[in-house]
């Protein structure tokens, strides 16, 4: 690589998947003798310190600024010292090509998500098309987002969009003060499941599947408690649903928390339900875990677990959601065992060092 630093830009690093996966890169990358600076664009930031520890520089300039400012303030940087950038998220992405020179700059797109959700999708697909034209190259990370945005027209089909699938932080140490104030949360009594699930409460989740679920476990004659981390606009229409369905006694919210390893820790079982993912980077921290996952069976998803993972169940199905919590139930720990027993193999090819290896070839073969 011709340059000796990169600079990422986010729109946040708050703890969402997008932000936490450029964490996890950032710090190989360090490891490697890169020097990286990173700009956010908005948020608290609650990666901060983890950015900085790793070595890192976190560049505040472009925080709260206006979206004109943001660009002629990035502009102006660059301007001193041709530095590669690499966009992650749409914001930032346009951003990145109204600031730097054409070619001068490559993307992430980290969700199966229209580049501007709110906007026709006419005007979406030109400004997706308009960042594309102006990178020098760019990256998806599944095959299940290139083949969304292809398809709903957001890129040129003969476009040469890259997979690079997600890495996963090794370091896998359990803050045990954390521990100790997560599990006095999911204390139960014996014989009660402890399934949990991790992510914001919006409809792509589609956790009233898995609450119905839930509730027709319940109503078999099951002990089964959930427990849901995230926060969300949906979370009162959830508790309404809960109420109504009469198992809100059976449901604890949980809000955010920077402590996701030690709750994944304590559960019997992790259930996604989702009605597409852009890659699932939970899947990735339970399977490190080592606890049986459920989850739906659509976009990403198998990319992650593997096609023949056999708790994949059907999207939005209650009743096959439900069979198969049952299932890891009442075989008393063959079939978690048997959803746990490929989890190492897999895991090989979410390796973080693979991950920003693949990544330091396409900023080679862009000429940074």
């Amino acid at each position: 690589m011709k340059s000796k630093k990169i600079i990422h830009l986010i729109t946040t690093i708050e703890r969402g998947g997008a932000e936490k996966q450029l964490l996890t890169l950032v710090r190989e990358q360090v490891r490697s003798g890169l020097g990286v600076e990173v700009f956010y664009l908005k948020g608290t930031p609650e990666l901060i310190l983890e950015f900085k520890n790793c070595g890192a520089i976190v560049n505040q300039n472009l925080l709260k600024k206006s979206f004109i400012r943001q660009i002629k303030i990035l502009k102006k940087f660059l301007n001193h010292d041709q530095i590669p950038v690499h966009a992650h998220l749409p914001k930032s992405e346009l951003i990145a090509s109204l600031a730097c020179r054409k070619g001068r700059f490559i993307f992430s797109r980290h969700n199966s998500e229209a580049f501007w959700p709110r906007a026709p999708k006419l005007l979406s697909n030109i400004l997706s098309r308009f960042v594309a034209n102006r990178a020098e190259s760019g990256i998806c990370i599944s095959d299940a987002v290139g083949d969304f945005l292809t398809h709903r027209g957001e890129l040129n089909k003969n476009y040469d969009l890259k997979t690079i699938h997600y890495g996963y932080e090794k370091n896998y140490q359990l803050n045990s003060q954390a521990l100790a104030e997560i599990n006095n949360y999911l204390i139960v009594k014996p014989g009660i499941l402890r399934v949990g699930c991790v992510g914001r409460l919006v409809k792509q989740k589609d956790y009233p599947t898995l609450l119905r679920a839930v509730k027709q476990v319940i109503d078999s004659g099951l002990e089964v408690n959930l427990f849901i981390l995230g926060e969300g606009e949906e979370k009162d229409n959830l508790d309404e649903l809960t109420f109504n369905l009469g198992i809100n006694e059976r449901v604890r919210w949980l809000g955010r928390t920077p402590h996701v390893n030690e709750f994944l820790s304590q559960l019997d079982l992790f259930v996604l339900p989702s009605i597409y993912e852009g890659f699932g980077l939970v899947l990735l921290e339970v399977m490190q875990a080592n606890k049986p996952i459920l989850a739906a069976n659509n976009s990403s998803i198998p990319e992650v677990l593997g096609v023949d993972y056999p708790g994949l169940f059907e999207t939005s199905n209650v009743e096959n959601l439900s069979g198969l919590i049952r299932k890891v139930f009442k075989e008393e720990g063959v079939f978690a065992k048997q959803l746990v027993s490929n989890y190492a193999k897999r895991l090989e090819f979410f390796r973080p060092e693979v991950m920003a290896g693949k990544l330091l070839s396409v900023y080679e073969k862009s000429g940074f």
